[in-house]
């Protein structure tokens, strides 16, 4: 089939084609966004969690779509362990901003809103930014260096400006759990104060981050676990895999085989990254337009190459003789589940478990595994455990 034509998209935060077993996140979105502007109300802020490579950053980009498309004052930004979120957000809320003056020029709270935020980048001491309007800073609103409060005073005359506007405001922040304790104290200081008026400021927080965010996030603020809505994306089940290989190709004129669909399941074991990139590597090796299980084969062997050099060995090729020591003792004790940390200890012949705690924690730091909950210990990419396993071979 002409690869000129071929409607998968593998990649880093890549749209896929048909954006398949994310229908029940994205209607209760819809939801948020018609309560917004049809009452003013905001709704409970959300944390989406998942491995990597499950389309978190998929899903965060297509709710900035939707807010954009509907005129809403929206920021995504990406949280950094090398930058205070507070800089990163105050950045990229200045270009929310002045893109809400081109859109919205009347709002009667919006020049207002202009001046806090401009006090709270001053405070900041970030330079060279303009917001596009002459406006004086408001003293004494979210200017006292205190990332919590400021963060709270900004956002509700943020949440007004938009009130104002008839929609919403919307922050967005992937890799939430590379942000520091502090900050996300702050957050929770935030969407806690703003969900406690009678009637919420229509201002919608969602951060993204691996599955121990939510732990994170609570042991900032014990009271976070009643903060958020948490929703969980996982590995895509087996109605969804097919409905994103058939989709696309139908839309195309190319159809698949019951044999080379059941193939391509089995070898995709619902992970969406290696969905797109067997259907990619089908899609150019098939002569079509339907698509048999030999054809499925030698694509699958492909995109698996492909994944194994880059994915997997990216990150096996950062880890030092110790750390990849730890790793090969996990994926022999479970190729997909948590491993208990003593367990590992006792395999890999530690005599404390205290004796794996750098090689751990460099690991973290990495990205190669993450906490699920204390004690445990799984990685933060499917299928890494077959790569690792691998190179023992």
């Amino acid at each position: 089939m002409d690869p000129v034509m071929n409607p998968f998209r593998p990649g880093a935060g890549r749209r896929p084609p048909v954006l398949a077993g994310r229908e029940r996140i994205l209607a209760s979105f819809d939801v948020v966004l018609r309560r917004a502007e049809e009452f003013g109300e905001g709704d409970r802020s959300w944390v989406v969690t998942g491995l990597r490579g499950v389309g978190k950053t998929v899903l965060l980009n297509e709710l900035m779509g939707q807010a954009n498309v509907r005129k809403w004052i929206v920021a995504k930004v990406e949280a950094s362990s090398s930058t205070p979120l507070r800089k990163i957000l105050a950045t990229e809320l200045v270009k929310a901003m002045r893109t809400a003056t081109g859109r919205h020029p009347n709002g009667s709270h919006l020049k207002r809103a202009l001046g806090v935020l401009k006090s709270f980048t001053l405070k900041l001491g970030i330079e060279g930014i303009t917001l596009g309007a002459e406006v004086e800073p408001q003293h004494g609103v979210a200017d006292s260096g205190r990332f919590g409060h400021d963060l709270t005073a900004l956002l509700e005359v943020v949440g007004e400006a938009s009130l104002d506007f008839g929609v919403g405001t919307l922050i967005l922040v992937d890799e939430l759990q590379e942000a520091s304790s502090s900050d996300l104290e702050a957050i929770n200081m935030a969407v806690h104060a703003l969900g406690q008026a009678d009637v919420p400021l229509p201002v919608f927080f969602v951060g993204a981050g691996l599955p121990s965010l939510p732990a994170q996030l609570a042991e900032a603020a014990s009271h976070a676990e009643r903060l958020y809505v948490y929703q969980p994306v996982g590995l895509l089940g087996s109605d969804d895999v097919r409905k994103a290989l058939v989709e696309p190709c139908l839309d195309l004129g190319a159809t698949w085989e019951e044999d080379a669909l059941s193939a391509a399941q089995h070898v995709a074991r619902g992970y969406p990254y290696f969905v797109q990139s067997i259907g990619k590597h089908v899609w150019d090796l098939a002569p079509g337009p339907v698509v048999r299980a030999d054809d499925v084969l030698a694509g699958s062997a492909l995109a698996r190459e492909e994944i194994d050099a880059g994915l997997y060995r990216s990150r096996w090729e950062r880890a030092t003789a110790a750390q990849r020591r730890l790793l090969i003792g996990m994926a022999q004790l479970s190729r997909e589940n948590a491993v208990e940390i003593g367990e590992l200890a006792t395999h890999l012949r530690k005599a404390r478990t205290s004796d794996l705690s750098v090689a751990r924690g460099e690991l973290i730091k990495k990205g190669l595994v993450y906490v699920p909950e204390r004690g445990l210990v799984a990685f933060t990419v499917p299928g890494m455990s077959d790569f690792v396993l691998s190179q023992e071979e």
